[in-house]
């Protein structure tokens, strides 16, 4: 018998599991971030009065959804008509997601101490030990600190970071990525007087309680923008340790991933790399249609509780026995276990 060897990949759908079931969903709102009440690092006001492009174009597009608005800051012609340099639009946009995003993820840090019965929390924890590789879209540090919590080391190619354990890989950046102090050299202030963005160099790793300071150059994607960070030094090998542990995965479980369009050249890369008998967990209460068609003529399972990687009764999906050997594959050469396939009737009368 072999035991799973587990690559996990996640999206914004892992941290909205986590707020719906510890209640932070009620006042932060991952899809209205724009919303939060966030202070600015330099100043005592809101952070958006320190941010004026990106104020201006949420004012003129006050009734759309906050990631419709993030999308008109990365729209060049768009913010040329406005006449704001789309340059520092954009470049605001991200100072704005770090600093929001940091604030956030110190409330999931205190959060998940009072909430390790959460069914991913668990799930982990049952299954640390086959988790070989993690990719994470997220800027927040959600799972960070459960592998924290659960001593699962991970490296994500900072350059003060111990240097040990998986690859997590964070290409569209992260609130505890700063570039290094000794890439450039002046003081970082609210407003903006400095426009430094999309060099690049190497970082480092902050601390949760030193997040919540005016970054040198933020390190996050916008939402719906294509990742300009591909060939980063902090990006590109990572990827590459990531494909090389993933390619040797028994499964593949995709975490609330949206499988927007400019994300598709990143998961789809991933889903090259995944061995044809691997099994791909789709854990999505709507797994995209597009993304479905993508996965045709492989093992696939989909968990579709808002909770997480439970079934009705609220038990855990798990993929190994008690003994930590992978369960048995079914007869019927589906490529999935015996008791996620033919035998799930039968396991779920007892």
């Amino acid at each position: 018998m072999t035991k799973p060897r587990v690559a996990l990949i996640v999206g914004n759908g892992f941290s909205m599991s986590f707020g719906h079931f510890s209640g932070l969903a009620k006042d932060w709102n991952t899809q209205e971030p724009l919303s939060w009440p966030i202070p600015c690092p330099s100043q005592n006001h809101s952070f958006l009065e320190s941010l004026p492009r990106l104020k201006s174009i949420h004012e003129k597009h006050i009734d759309e959804p906050d990631f419709d608005v993030f999308a008109k800051t990365i729209d060049k012609k768009l913010c040329e008509s406005y006449e704001p340099d789309p340059f520092v639009v954009a470049l605001e946009a991200r100072h704005y997601l770090t600093i929001a995003f940091s604030h956030y993820a110190n409330e999931q840090i205190a959060k998940l101490e009072q909430c390790k019965n959460w069914p991913w929390y668990n799930w982990i924890k049952f299954h640390k030990e086959n988790v070989m590789c993690a990719f994470s879209l997220n800027y927040d540090l959600l799972l960070e600190s459960v592998f924290d919590e659960l001593s699962v080391q991970y490296f994500s190619l900072q350059v003060n970071h111990h240097g040990n354990g998986i690859p997590l890989v964070k290409p569209h950046g992260s609130v505890n990525f700063e570039i290094h102090p000794n890439s450039i050299s002046y003081t970082p202030t609210y407003p903006l007087t400095n426009f430094v963005d999309l060099n690049n160099t190497p970082i480092i790793r902050l601390e949760s309680d030193n997040l919540i300071y005016p970054r040198y150059q933020p390190l996050c994607i916008v939402p719906n923008e294509s990742n300009k960070y591909s060939k980063y030094q902090w990006v590109k090998p990572a990827n590459d340790w990531f494909n090389s542990e993933i390619e040797n995965c028994t499964h593949c479980i995709f975490i609330g991933i949206s499988y927007f369009e400019c994300d598709r050249p990143e998961l789809d890369a991933i889903l090259d790399s995944i061995p044809a008998n691997a099994v791909i967990i789709v854990a999505n209460p709507h797994p995209p249609d597009e993304f479905m068609e993508k996965l045709n003529g492989r093992p696939v399972m989909i968990w579709d509780s808002y909770d997480g990687p439970v079934d009705s009764a609220g038990d855990l999906f798990p993929l190994k026995s008690d003994d930590g050997n992978s369960l048995t594959k079914c007869f019927c050469t589906s490529g999935l276990s015996y008791r996620y396939c033919c035998g799930a009737k039968l396991y779920n009368k007892t």
